[in-house]
């Protein structure tokens, strides 16, 4: 199965590679996070450790979380899709490879390529190194908010995909999938029953997100990403499944 799962990830990421989308997406995710970071370090005042996580940091992260939040669908929309309508995905599913391999060689292609699109930021909290910011650990768990949210991400994106042979479709239910979740906990703030708050705002990303940024390790953070990402690995090997029948 690891073989399996191994060749699949090489043959993904060398579909990938050979698409213009993800040099066009690199091109575009590294320049408008290289201009929205210029502008709130030249739009500081002072430096200092305070300053630069409140007015550099955190915005600059916050940026990059919903920057990603249209990127990922547009990377995952023709994972399943564009099998489907080309007749692949029917050709995969009569190999060896069980619809479960198919899936995490999909996904972990996918969260290398977006790893890699990430990794281009690393420069900017050198820069803030350079500029006396020593908080580093706040920047260790601002990436892990990033690298968690964008596996929520990948596994909603990879359930769309397998929904329509439209990648158009399979974006747009994604978006939908993910701003709605996002948007969960402004709702949380609205109701006025405490105990339906807490519940709302439990099943919102941005919820959780933002404890990491804070520098909050919680495990029910990482409960909440894990238990996300399994329950639409879940939905996508029923939907896969359903196919073969």
């Amino acid at each position: 199965m690891l073989k399996g799962i191994n060749f699949l990830v090489m043959k993904e990421l060398k579909d990938y590679f050979s698409s213009p989308l993800v040099y066009v997406l690199a091109s575009l995710f590294s320049g408008i996070m290289g201009l929205i970071f210029y502008n709130y370090l030249i739009s500081s005042n002072e430096i200092t450790n305070l300053s630069i996580i409140d007015t550099i940091l955190l915005p600059t992260f916050g940026a990059m979380n919903f920057l990603l939040m249209f990127i990922v669908p547009l990377l995952t929309m023709g994972q399943f899709s564009e099998e489907k309508k080309n007749q692949t995905l029917d050709l995969i599913m009569m190999s060896n490879l069980k619809p479960s391999a198919v899936i995490v060689g999909k996904f972990l292609s996918t969260f290398i390529v977006v790893f890699f699109l990430v990794a281009l930021t690393f420069i900017f909290p050198i820069i803030l190194g350079l500029s006396g910011f020593s908080d580093w650990g706040l920047v260790f768990t601002n990436y892990l908010a990033i690298y968690l949210s964008v596996m929520a991400y990948i596994s909603v994106g990879l359930f769309a995909s397998t929904l329509t042979e439209n990648q158009i479709i399979s974006v747009v239910v994604t978006f939908c999938i993910l701003f709605a979740l996002l948007l969960l906990v402004n709702m949380a703030q609205v109701t006025d029953n405490y105990i339906v708050g807490l519940i709302i705002q439990y099943f919102s990303i941005g919820f959780h997100h933002a404890h990491f940024s804070r520098g909050q390790l919680v495990s029910f953070n990482f409960i909440y990403y894990f238990s996300f990402v399994g329950f639409f690995f879940f939905l996508t090997h029923k939907s896969v499944e359903a196919r073969r029948w």
